[in-house]
């Protein structure tokens, strides 16, 4: 298993027959990474469904050190729209904004990198972090997975409204307040031709009401997240990929 962007070094045991000599070459890995200077964090697969990472890679890139702030978080101490997003290393930042430009099912996050300093010479326009998203390439299993969850903020802890000795209102209250969150998703995947060709296939919904305290129009958030990735490989120091990923939302006042 090796991580995005670093160097993995395995020690192997040579057995020679018919010799009375035994061979053993070791290796010693540096404590200093001599291969590049970036500096960052990488969240694997297996990390992110251990944890609450938000089900979006928007949150769980703040699980990295140096990384705070909301949905376009804060890297290194520089603002949300001086990040460069990346998937599968091409870039993917919003032109206009400066922030993130798409969104899709998080199930089909395969490593998350975030960098927070010392960018390689690819990085060197970067002012924040660089967010690389590694999707899934699917393997010689065949994989199906299906999750689903409800957030209903009614059920959440409520505040009251705070005054002042002379009445003067300090705080709202949040008891007419919404946030409700429905998210479903499903992904497969495996081989088309084992040893060779792999898809993978990812669909999620997402559907979210939010109102803050006072305000009868709910923010009516409803997206759909497709992704389809085909890899192929012709040897084994090569592979070609075929990808497209589409993310169609609307928010709009619900009356």
């Amino acid at each position: 298993f090796v991580k995005v962007n670093s160097t993995a070094i395995a020690n192997l045991q040579l057995e020679m027959e018919g010799a009375a000599a035994e061979i053993i070459i070791e290796e010693q890995r540096n404590v200093i990474d001599t291969e590049s200077g970036n500096q960052g964090s990488v969240l694997t697969k297996e990390f992110l469904q251990r944890i609450p990472a938000g089900r979006s890679y928007q949150q769980a890139a703040q699980l990295a050190v140096g990384v705070t702030g909301g949905a376009n978080p804060n890297v290194g101490g520089a603002s949300s729209n001086e990040n460069t997003y990346l998937m599968d290393g091409v870039n993917i930042t919003d032109p206009v904004t400066g922030t993130f430009s798409l969104n899709f099912n998080f199930d089909a996050i395969e490593q998350i990198q975030v960098l927070s300093s010392a960018y390689d010479p690819e990085f060197g326009q970067n002012l924040g972090g660089a967010i690389n998203i590694v999707t899934s390439n699917g393997g010689n299993r065949l994989e199906f997975k299906l999750y689903g969850d409800y957030l209903n903020g009614e059920w959440g802890v409520r505040r009251d409204a705070v005054f002042g000795s002379d009445g003067l209102l300090l705080a709202p209250t949040d008891f007419d307040s919404r946030f409700d969150t429905k998210r479903l998703s499903a992904i497969v995947s495996g081989p088309l031709i084992r040893d060779r060709v792999w898809f993978v296939a990812s669909y999620q919904y997402i559907r979210t009401l939010i109102a803050q305290s006072g305000i009868d129009l709910p923010r009516d958030f409803d997206g759909h997240y497709m992704l389809a990735k085909v890899t192929y490989s012709p040897s084994s120091s090569h592979r070609i990929t075929m990808m497209g990923q589409t993310d169609p939302t609307t928010i709009a006042p619900k009356l």
